[in-house]
């Protein structure tokens, strides 16, 4: 009869360890849920900003183009010309984006938020890219502009890539600067899961 009750004893210990672990786990769940939910939102916030910036920036573009291009020759006529034009494009990217940042749901799965935070900054990398390459082309216009006959409009739209390019260098090199301060969050997240063999414990970062 007592070693029944040992038996039985020892049975007990790993059935009250997996009883403990299972409320740890779902705690652990149901914080990190609500920590996620929280993490996503945050980024869908930093969009937001980025996109009303990238859209005033779009506007006073378009309107200074508009106003310059009228009262101006040779090749300050071309250089608000360009302005209008990416000012045009870049307001096509800032308003399709606010509404997505805007739409997007913030209950993801863990594994969709670290997609997410990472995607988001992988963009402003290859943007930032994309901008040296505008400035690379702006430059190649002002030098094109020495040896051809059509000055004015060379050198006016490579000013015009410049400015553009420079600008978007800096919005992009912010953005991702952010995004990226922002991202790791989630990182000490996961550093915060610790698990022993008599032990299980988790620190959230959120």
């Amino acid at each position: 009869m007592a070693a029944f009750y040992r038996n039985a004893g020892n049975m007990k210990k790993p059935i009250v360890w997996m009883m403990l672990t299972a409320v740890a786990i779902t705690g652990h769940a149901q914080l990190t849920v609500a920590g996620l939910s929280v993490f996503n939102q945050e980024r869908y916030n930093l969009n937001k900003k980025a996109f009303v910036v990238l859209g005033s920036w779009s506007a006073v573009s378009i309107i200074s183009g508009i106003a310059g291009q009228a009262g101006s020759g040779g090749e300050a006529k071309y250089f608000h010309q360009m302005n209008i034009i990416w000012g045009s494009v870049n307001m096509l990217i800032a308003l399709p984006g606010y509404i997505s940042a805007r739409k997007s749901k913030s209950d993801l799965s863990l594994a969709a938020s670290l997609k997410g935070q990472a995607a988001t900054e992988k963009i402003f990398i290859f943007n930032a890219g994309l901008d040296i390459a505008y400035l690379a082309a702006g430059a190649w216009l002002l030098e094109k502009g020495n040896s051809s006959s059509h000055t004015d409009r060379y050198k006016g739209y490579g000013k015009s890539v410049l400015l553009q390019g420079a600008a978007l260098l800096l919005f992009d090199a912010v953005m991702f600067t952010t995004h990226h301060r922002h991202g790791k969050k989630i990182y000490r997240s996961l550093e915060g899961l610790q698990a022993g063999p008599n032990s299980l414990g988790f620190n959230l970062s959120f």
